[in-house]
């Protein structure tokens, strides 16, 4: 075997590692390059006492190195193994409030305004950057309207350009399109939170970068079009109108910039159709949008690329708003690698572990053309998510064969620091908050034959359990995770903005309405099932029924039984779960556990009234309208405990694409009002 060093002198991914490794773990470590190991993986082979890890390059090492920690720490039985990633990069969506002045389209929230301080603190990023080395995800991408202002100098445009780090006073009312987060009222109203040149900050996220790379990760930035935040006193004269030839350069100039400022940053991802031409009546308007994007980002990319062949670099054209065969056209000569990206999920990853929405998608586009997949996940903001066999299931789903990779994120919650949690003074990363949730992600990317027990072992270590007790807080902890998920099956909405699971509600907007509403009765009566999933709606249900006739799909009435099946297991089991530890995170945990478990068992009670009461007006049976009252009297009851539940443990939050302020008690008369619904018919 050819000799390489992978000396903690000569490689800082693997000092990274081996520092994971415990004092007394009995082996004799033996580190050695091999360039028949594929990228990113490794061989490990045990004889005796000696243990050598072989790999072709750092990440694999590091990777090798960090499972074998862990399997040491948790007192796991070493074997020999080969493994190399099923997917092949694995990222995070991160939409980055850097700037009240030039924010992203989670900005107009509770969670953004509290975290850009945050942003730019060299010990968050250090922390965030090693948990997700820590869990095997290899790609972040940094999504914002606007990232000139607060990230480069352009030379051309010297004034377009930030110091300082400021947020707002005043409330935020956004548009969905994303104008309005930064207006006129705002810029009233700024606080200085850190005082920075734009030089400084250019070093920080160069530092950052680097640090990233150290932990074998790349770094993309994602961009949503047409916005110019931050530029508004520079005097150039930038709008958003994509007609204007002064902004057309300032895009052009600056994504040349942000290349030659940052040699790390791997790549851009771009979307039309945002605050562009698009609309739903004149969908060949996107091609407008996509030739804007080709001459702006898509011509300073392939100018820096002329000068610097040498750089490797990907552009990403999201499909949103966006025809597969319009986008291609203008790619043809593109000198940088050019991928594609597909919102998998919409806006709810957790539903079918076999989303179809890809399904044309895949058969349109060329077999060469690698795909990135958005994994959207904007149905758990508060609540710890945990079950391996869901993420399982659904990562060995996904269209490997054609994939570049994929990043898992949300659009309506900022995944900085937590804010939310009722008396927790040390704001913990939302990455630590949610630590079960992404290393079930991430370790399975990488490998999803890696077994429960490792997760179950993850469970008795962070917790002080012992194997048998962690393995019952595990299917607890699963069996309440698949509720919300169950439901979103049978109860579908693709955007966020149109259905918060969470707080059971969604925003409704419109020239004569514009609010946050619940979702009542009536909603739930009418809701259709995921497209395309196997399941059946409601009012498909209904209909089957009150003519005699079998239901096409799994109906509501299954997916009901077996949501309560699942509460009634996981509920049963936390009250012994409860007395094996004091520990805080522990009892917070077990806290969530039970709200996800009344939230779903709000749901699958309600959802039987909605079968109830719509075969009522099927069939005109009183006796299924008061079935239907009795009904919705009793999740009444259940919705009550649980927004009380939430308020004694999280802070009500202004939530971006819900345009205001989710307070779950707000809704406790309307829970209420769903009686009365039910008993007009």
């Amino acid at each position: 075997m050819p000799a390489m060093d992978f000396s903690a002198q000569a490689s800082l991914p693997v000092r990274f590692a081996l520092e994971h490794l415990p004092a007394d773990a009995g082996l004799q470590l033996h580190l050695a390059f091999d360039p028949e190991v594929p990228a990113q993986g490794y061989t490990r082979r045990i004889a005796g006492q000696d243990c050598t890890l072989a790999a072709s390059d750092e990440a694999g090492m590091m990777y090798g190195i960090l499972d074998l920690a862990e399997a040491l720490k948790q007192h796991r039985p070493v074997q020999d193994a080969a493994f190399q990633p099923y997917i092949d990069n694995r990222g995070i969506k991160f939409n980055i409030p850097l700037d009240a002045r030039t924010p992203s389209y989670t900005d107009a929230s509770t969670s953004a305004t509290r975290n850009i301080p945050v942003m730019w603190e060299k010990e968050f990023w250090h922390t965030f950057l090693d948990r997700m080395a820590e869990q095997k995800y290899n790609v972040l991408s940094l999504w914002t309207l606007s990232p000139f202002p607060s990230l480069v100098r352009i030379p051309e445009y010297p004034r377009a350009c930030l110091d300082d780090v400021k947020i707002t006073t005043k409330p935020f009312h956004a548009l969905l399109s994303g104008k309005g987060i930064y207006d006129d009222d705002h810029a009233q109203s700024l606080i200085t939170v850190k005082r920075m040149t734009i030089d400084e900050k250019i070093s920080f996220w160069r530092e950052v970068m680097d640090y990233a790379a150290e932990r074998c990760i790349r770094v993309f930035t994602f961009t949503w079009n047409v916005f110019v935040y931050g530029t508004e006193d520079s005097g150039y004269g930038l709008t958003d109108d994509l007609n204007n030839p002064v902004t057309r350069d300032y895009i052009y100039c600056g994504t040349k910039a942000l290349m030659e400022t940052y040699p790390r940053l791997a790549g851009i991802g771009v979307t039309s159709g945002e605050n562009m031409r698009f609309t739903d009546a004149n969908p060949e308007a996107s091609c407008l949008d996509i030739e804007y994007i080709r001459n702006t980002y898509g011509r300073g990319i392939d100018d820096y690329m002329t000068a610097h062949p040498e750089r490797d670099f990907t552009l990403i054209h999201r499909m949103q708003m966006a025809r597969y065969d319009q986008i291609m056209q203008y790619y043809d000569d593109f000198k940088a690698r050019f991928e594609i990206s597909f919102k998998y999920s919409q806006a709810h990853m957790y539903s079918s572990t076999r989303p179809m929405f890809i399904k044309d998608f895949l058969q349109e586009k060329a077999p060469e053309v690698k795909v990135w997949l958005t994994v959207r996940n904007d149905d758990y903001y508060m609540l710890r998510w945990g079950d391996p066999d869901f993420a399982r299931e659904y990562l060995r789903n996904m269209p490997v064969d054609c994939m570049a990779g994929f990043y898992m994120g949300a659009d309506g919650f900022t995944w900085g620091r937590d804010f939310m949690t009722v008396n927790d003074d040390r704001h913990p990363l939302f990455i630590d908050k949610m630590w079960y949730m992404f290393s079930i992600w991430g370790q399975l990317a990488y490998c999803p034959d890696k077994p429960d027990e490792s997760f179950t072992a993850s469970l008795a270590s962070r917790f002080g359990l012992s194997g048998s007790d962690a393995a019952k807080l595990q299917a607890c902890w699963a069996d309440a995770s698949r509720l919300v998920p169950a439901f979103n099956c049978t109860h579908w909405h693709d955007f966020d903005f149109q259905w918060y699971p969470e707080g059971c509600c969604m925003y409704l907007s419109a020239p004569d309405r514009d609010k946050i509403v619940f979702a009542d009765i009536n909603e739930f009566v009418s809701c259709r099932a995921m497209p395309d999933a196997g399941y059946a709606s409601v009012a498909e249900y209904a209909r089957a029924a009150a003519a005699g006739q079998s239901v096409q799909g799994i109906s509501p009435v299954e997916v009901i039984q077996g949501m309560q099946a699942c509460a009634a297991r996981s509920e049963a089991a936390l009250p012994a779960l409860r007395a094996l530890s004091d520990q805080e995170e522990y009892q917070r945990t077990l806290d969530d556990i039970h709200a996800m478990n009344l939230l779903g068992h709000y749901f699958a009670v309600k959802e039987q009234a909605a079968v109830q009461l719509a075969l009522f007006r099927q069939t005109r049976d009183e006796h299924c309208q008061a079935e239907a009252v009795a009904l919705l009297k009793q999740a009444a009851v259940i919705w009550k405990q649980y927004s009380a539940w939430i308020k004694q443990r999280y802070y009500p939050q202004v939530l971006t694409r819900l345009c205001g302020k989710v307070d779950l008690q707000d809704f406790d008369e309307l829970a209420d009002l769903d009686v009365l619904l039910a008993a007009e018919g």
